[in-house]
């Protein structure tokens, strides 16, 4: 019976021995020096041209929409507007207005790019250039109003 415990033993201190080093020779042959799990060459002439093309893809997609929204929420020139007295016109941040003749009054302020100052409200002066800083900025025609606004407004 001693004879059996110790064959058994040898079993399996061997059984062990074997596992160990099966896994330590599998663990010490991945990604050495000399074989890495990932080669430069792969990553220079595989992946990453396929990342480029996508950021490429991603790049015009976003390019194409920018383009969409701006041709469709401003205006690429200037546009002649006409107001009669009483009506008024909303301009979003960033469009411009020039004043031809007649009177707007607004009590949001524009900046007046003609004088290089802010205007505060009040009547507007004609043949000047004004840029509304600001969304939903409203302009009330006091007379019959000839205008050109370059932008986006209602």
């Amino acid at each position: 019976m001693k004879r059996k415990t110790w064959t058994s033993r040898a079993a399996c201190v061997v059984l062990v021995a074997g596992v160990i080093s099966g896994v330590a020779f599998a663990a010490g042959t991945q990604g050495s020096q000399d074989d890495p799990l990932v080669t430069l060459s792969y990553l220079n002439e595989k992946a990453l041209p396929e990342i480029m093309k996508q950021v490429d893809a991603k790049i015009d997609e976003r390019e194409k929409a920018l383009e969409k929204k701006l041709q469709t929420g401003g205006q690429s020139t200037f546009a002649a507007v006409e107001l009669k007295s009483g009506k008024t016109v909303t301009l979003s941040a960033g469009s411009q207005l020039l004043l031809r003749q007649g009177g707007l009054t607004t009590t949001a302020p524009l900046l007046d790019v003609t004088d290089g100052v802010t205007h505060n409200g009040g009547e507007l002066i004609a043949n000047h250039l004004y840029l509304a800083t600001g969304d939903g900025q409203q302009l009330t025609a006091s007379t019959a109003v000839t205008a050109m606004l370059l932008g986006s407004w209602k």
